[in-house]
This record gives C-alpha cells, structure tokens and sequence, in this order.
C-alpha cells in the first residue's frame, strides 16, 4: 500500500518496504510512478520523500520476461521511458530516500535515481545490477563515480552505509533513531528555495542527463539479442 501526504512543501511517499518492485510487481511499480509524477506536477510541494516503514528494500529474486513480454506490461512500468524509475530520475521536484534497514535491487536503484539520500547508520546497500536488466539508465554513472560504479557492479557486493557514503551513494548517515527527525530537517531547509528555483534547476538537468545517456534503454541490447536469436534460431550467423 502506497500512501502519500503533503505538509509545508515536503510530499512523503511511504510504504512497508519497496520490495515489491524487485518482485516484478507491475501494479505497484505503476502505483508508485503515478504517485511521484502527481507530485512532482504538484505546485505545493519542492520536495518528494520516499521512506519504507521497515526496511527499504528487502530482496527478492526477479526474472527478466518472457520476450514477447518486453513490450507490454514490465516494458511499460519498469524499462519504459514514462516508467517508475525515469518519472523519479525526471521529476520536477527534488527527491530524497529515506533509508534504513536493506536496500537491495529495484531499491537501490530508487536511491540511484534521486537527487539526495539519507541513511540510517544500520543500512546496507547491495548492487541492482545483477538481478535487474533496467539498472544501468538508472544515473548510476553520474551519481557514483563510474570507476566504483563498475567496481561495485563487478563484484556484486554489499555496502554498508559509510562506505555507501564513502562511494557517494550516500549523502548522510545519521543514527537509526533519528532518521526521520533528519530527513525532515533537510527537506525542510530544501522547501526555502522559491518553486520555479527548484523547478528550473531540475529541468536545467534534463539536457546533461540526456547527452549521458540516461532514460535510454541501452541497457537492454543484450536481451533484445538473445530474444530476436532465439525467434529466429541461426539469426547470428547472418
């Protein structure tokens, strides 16, 4: 269940976990896009939080689709250009993660995807590139310095939330306890911007984002390859 609300500028997302999206979840990727383009199209809020009430993303294993699939349902909400993961790259708004706890695959590109996150000193981070063919549009070259980017990818190994700071993942770590306190803090000194400087500083993004490749599905060449060479057996010998 996704709920919303908005106070003094600050939206909040909040949910139990954001699991369901490493589980393939269309109806709750699709929930969770609506909600942060509404938002973000919302002229009283700066600022969308995305906070888990547990953990932020526990992990559950995913399989990419069958290929007559791709253009349908997990296209649309997971790899599509309108999908969850763009909307938030692309919001109008200034986005922050809340994290504690697990944040692992479709979560951690949630984290990728916004502008700031802060993380509770317990949180730990696990790379979504292994499990997830729609990771790499997901600014991870431009929010973590591509050489850890790929260091990260290669080994698939799990960062705690220092060294996910250490790497630039991360923007603050601060007690478990105080995380919320923390958040709302910053969100709160975020909101003094006036709204078109917030929405002119994100939309100023859009070309770099852009020219870097980001909200293009490059990533997913290697797919598109096995399914057309397993429609059309011998195809590569051609």
């Amino acid at each position: 269940m996704i709920r919303t609300s908005v106070q003094d500028w600050v939206a909040v997302i909040e949910v139990n976990d954001f699991a369901p999206l490493g589980a393939g979840d269309a109806g709750f990727a699709g929930a969770l896009r609506d909600a942060v383009v509404d938002l973000s199209d919302d002229d009283e809020v700066k600022v969308v939080v995305l906070r888990s009430t547990g953990d932020f993303a526990t992990d559950r294993s995913t399989r990419l689709p069958a290929a007559e699939a791709v253009f349908t349902t997990w296209q649309q909400e997971f790899a599509g250009a309108s999908a969850v993961h763009q909307a938030l790259t692309f919001s109008k708004k200034v986005t922050v993660t809340e994290v504690s706890g697990n944040c692992s695959g479709a979560g951690t590109m949630l984290v990728l995807a916004t502008d700031i996150t802060v993380a509770a000193e317990d949180a730990r981070f696990a790379s979504p590139f292994r499990g997830h063919p729609e990771a790499n549009f997901v600014l991870a070259a431009l929010t973590v310095r591509l050489d850890r980017a790929k260091a990260w990818m290669l080994r698939d190994s799990v960062l705690d939330a220092e060294t996910a700071r250490s790497y630039g993942l991360v923007n603050e770590v601060i007690p478990r306890s105080e995380l919320s306190d923390g958040v709302a803090s910053a969100a709160a000194r975020i909101a003094r911007m006036p709204l078109d400087g917030v929405v002119m500083s994100k939309m100023l993004q859009q070309p770099v984002l852009d020219a870097s490749g980001v909200g293009r599905e490059f990533d997913l060449a290697g797919f598109y390859a096995h399914a057309a060479a397993t429609a059309c057996p011998g195809g590569n010998d051609v």
